[in-house]
């Protein structure tokens, strides 16, 4: 086996990679709206875009972090029902707080029954999306953990794999083969292969090293692509076609590689290595609460409104974004400290 030793809790590479994704996550979902407002023209939409496509990464870099770390030794059933449970707590908590957000918003008539059975049926909020995903892979993880320990002893066999999955997954969001549902092919390994994707990446010695500059341009020209393709795709603004900004698609998936392998190669100094190692495990709790906190920055209930047209569009998006971010991450911090609301926070 090519097994390096067992990583430690914390990987500096790895913590930082989590921050900026999460960060990237935020950009993702504060940019979301300009390209629906009524106050976005041609100019509004691009800037959106850019920090958009640039930020496409950020998803799919959660699922290689995490197939990294969850994939490196064999699970037993009591670590899976642990991490599962890690998960679900928060879950289930912020589901009840967004159904709370949404009635309130909405002026709905609020029932505590019929809205916590409806979390079973779908997210309480768009984003939660990713979390279920996460329960699907924890589930998944005695099957997946011993085809990711085959796939490291077998070079031909993780060729033949990976690229199977990229044509599956990737190459048909633009070139859709009926054939492929035919033969029952159709999301073959999803989410799965991102998992076993990140783990096989960090652990074989098969795959050359590349500079840091090579990575940089791959990653620039990909996420160029997925701005060039929405450009293009958007042309006549209505309706709305996001189809580059697809997780799978081959410029967001080549671009969040780059990504992956440029993070690993980096060298922090130790006062980096500090603030991300601390950063880094509020970055769940993040990523439940920062929609809520850009609805709250954004609605004026504050008594002011900080949102994506603040004196400019391309102002208004990263302060919008920043604001968040730092905000997220001080309400974290001080719920961890406490013992019963850490662990419903994530």
């Amino acid at each position: 086996m090519e097994y390096q030793p067992l990583m430690p809790k914390h990987i500096p590479w790895l913590d930082a990679a989590r921050i900026i994704a999460i960060f990237g996550v935020i950009l993702i979902h504060v940019c979301a709206p300009v390209f629906g407002d009524n106050r976005s023209n041609f100019y509004t939409m691009q800037i959106a875009n850019a920090f958009d496509s640039v930020s496409r990464v950020s998803v799919p870099l959660f699922a290689l972090i995490s197939g990294t770390l969850v994939l490196q030794k064999e699970p037993s059933f009591v670590s899976i029902k642990n991490r599962i449970f890690r998960v679900a707590i928060p879950l289930l908590f912020w589901s009840f707080i967004y159904v709370l957000y949404v009635n309130y918003w909405n002026a709905f008539p609020f029932d505590f029954i019929k809205s916590m059975v409806s979390i079973f049926q779908t997210p309480a909020m768009y984003h939660l999306w990713f979390v279920y995903m996460i329960i699907g892979i924890y589930i998944l993880l005695p099957i997946l953990h011993p085809i990711s320990e085959k796939l490291l002893a077998n070079r031909k066999l993780a060729y033949y794999f990976f690229t199977l999955w990229f044509l599956v997954n990737s190459l048909t969001i633009y070139f859709p083969f009926d054939f492929i549902r035919l033969i029952g092919l159709n999301d073959f390994m999803s989410w799965s292969g991102y998992f076993m994707l990140g783990h096989y990446l960090v652990y074989t010695k098969h795959i050359p090293k590349v500079s840091n500059k090579i990575l940089l341009i791959v990653f620039l020209m990909a996420s160029s692509f997925t701005f060039g393709l929405t450009l293009y795709f958007n042309t006549n603004f209505n309706p709305l076609n996001e189809t580059a900004y697809i997780y799978f698609s081959p410029n967001v998936m080549i671009a969040t590689i780059a990504a992956f392998l440029w993070l690993k190669q980096i060298n922090l100094s130790n006062f980096y290595v500090k603030i991300a190692s601390y950063l880094s495990p509020l970055v769940f709790p993040v990523y439940f609460m920062h929609l809520l906190i850009i609805a709250i920055f954004s609605s004026g209930i504050l008594g002011f409104s900080l949102d994506q047209f603040f004196i400019h569009p391309f102002i208004g998006i990263l302060l919008l974004s920043i604001t968040v971010f730092i905000v997220s991450f001080i309400v974290a911090a001080i719920a961890s400290k406490i013992p019963f609301i850490s662990k419903l926070i994530g």
